[in-house]
């Protein structure tokens, strides 16, 4: 029976969903996320992201099932640029109901129009059936922040899918490195935040696939081969517990776009 899904797609290290479905390495994960594997209700993986290990392709990729190569979207300064058909068509299509609280480039890759803060701060994307959205455009808007906007599209709106994309390990990992003690750090603070919604988003029926676009070397950046910089996190923490593989577990980033709209009863 489909559900609802929270996808938490937070910023190089390692999405989520409402089921009714809402890494670099597990040292780096939300320890809460740690605490249920140990216990048996979440289920681990990892992936190696596609190329260019950059955050506008991959999110175009995590969004749409494609390559990069294959998109087109094949560096950060493609702005206003739609990346194609995703997973938001195919819950329209489906009648499902979507909202969304990320960073802007992910409204440029839906809407196809650069993002102007003045007028797009809280636009919403009819044509996919997206509700509400509360976009965001400085790196360093906090992630405790977002996960507000993001509990308030919830109540507001009740979508089948929430897309919530939080920045701060990005900024961290660009900032002190990927293996540094002020990139732990804000793996902590996410992880405090992540305690906060995770078990209202379960209570609502809500799924949560938690991942992210790339991985962040010690040198304070990404975009190469590396596996430091391509190893991500896939980690399904279903309300209802279980540490299995659910069926249509993606094995590559290509495959999230189908999993979330099989669990949605889409596909």
């Amino acid at each position: 029976m489909p559900g609802n899904v929270r996808c938490w797609a937070h910023e190089q290290a390692h999405p989520a969903s409402r089921r009714r479905p809402a890494c670099r390495h597990r040292a780096r994960l939300p320890r809460l996320c740690q605490a249920l594997n140990e216990a048996g209700r979440a289920h681990w993986s990892s992936l190696r992201c596609e190329l260019p290990s950059l955050s506008r392709p991959l999110y175009a990729t995590v969004l749409n099932g494609r390559t990069p190569l294959d998109h087109g979207i094949l560096g950060n300064s493609q702005a206003g640029q739609r990346c194609g058909s995703t997973v938001f068509d195919d819950l329209a299509a489906a009648g499902r109901s979507s909202a969304i609280a990320a960073y802007h480039w992910v409204f440029e890759l839906l809407a196809g129009t650069v993002f102007d803060p003045l007028q797009h701060r809280e636009t919403a994307l009819p044509q996919l059936n997206v509700a509400g959205a509360r976009w965001y455009w400085e790196d360093d808007y906090p992630d405790s922040h977002l996960l507000a906007d993001a509990e308030a599209l919830r109540h507001a709106h009740e979508p089948d899918f929430l897309l919530v994309h939080p920045m701060g390990l990005d900024l961290a990992g660009h900032r002190h490195g990927g293996e540094s003690s002020g990139y732990s750090m804000a793996a902590r603070k996410l992880d405090m935040v992540l305690a906060q919604a995770l078990p209202r988003w379960h209570a609502a029926g809500y799924d949560l696939l938690l991942t992210s676009d790339h991985g962040m070397h010690a040198d304070h950046w990404h975009g190469g081969v590396l596996p430091v910089e391509r190893e991500v996190p896939l980690v399904w923490l279903p309300h209802q517990g279980g540490a299995n593989a659910p069926a249509g577990w993606p094995s590559t980033q290509l495959g999230i776009r189908t999993f979330v709209a099989q669990r949605l009863g889409c596909r």
